[in-house]
């Protein structure tokens, strides 16, 4: 039995764990922090699903008049992906940074190398879930502003109401799951804490995706006046 104890604790999380076992995974997490690989994974995961999404814009009709479109479209379309591998590996430091203070704040024990751990894995489920919409996108004739896997697909609306329902998406929800529960297992803090904080990042999601759908909605009405 301390055999198998000691066996278990050199194992390293897994990424496929988490969708399976993700308490086990936070479990070997508290122990043996990982990230670089499984960061390589997730923004692979990334590039795939932003690649296909942003294939299905179209440019080329808003450039109309302006010389060689369709290769400034594709390379528009290439700075898209970069900054979408720029954009995630911010978004997971910063998120990082957000775990580390709650844990914090909840009179927890751990630290940033623990978090971005924890970042990075959690944010797998939702690097799956960009993947996913990115490829049934440009494999269908879906709007590419539509998130497949939200109930922006299901309720059909206008901004700013649009952007909102596109946060209730299934992988963004089962990642904060995870991460309420990561907060626990790996920061040492209070299931209440854990889950509280979880709820109020998720509320702060949904006044940010209110203001980016004014601002669409603001521009075009500017660009119809225009």
């Amino acid at each position: 039995m301390e055999t198998h104890l000691e066996m278990e604790k050199g194992k390293k999380p897994s990424l496929l764990g988490m969708i399976t076992r993700p308490g086990e995974q936070f479990e070997r997490m508290r122990e043996k922090p990982v990230f670089w690989l499984p960061l390589f994974v997730v923004l692979i995961l990334s590039v795939i699903g932003a690649y296909h999404l942003n294939a299905k814009i179209d440019l080329t009709s808003e450039l109309q008049g302006v010389p060689d479109a369709e290769a400034f479209a594709s390379a528009m379309k290439g700075v898209g992906v970069v900054g979408g591998i720029i954009g995630s590996v911010i978004a997971i430091l910063i998120s990082a940074l957000i775990y580390w203070l709650i844990v914090k704040i909840g009179k927890g024990e751990t630290d940033y190398v623990h978090m971005f751990s924890l970042a990075v894995f959690t944010y797998f489920i939702a690097a799956a879930g960009q993947l996913i919409n990115g490829l049934v996108i440009y494999y269908s004739n879906i709007d590419p502003e539509v998130v497949v896997t939200s109930l922006s697909s299901v309720i059909t609306a206008g901004q700013p109401l649009k952007t909102v329902l596109g946060v209730f998406d299934l992988f963004t929800i089962w990642s904060l799951a995870l991460v309420a529960i990561g907060l626990q297992k790996v920061g040492g803090i209070s299931k209440k804490a854990a889950w509280t904080a979880v709820i109020i990042l998720f509320i702060i999601s949904l006044l940010l995706a209110f203001a980016v759908g004014l601002a669409s909605n603001f521009f075009e009405s500017i660009e119809g006046a225009i």
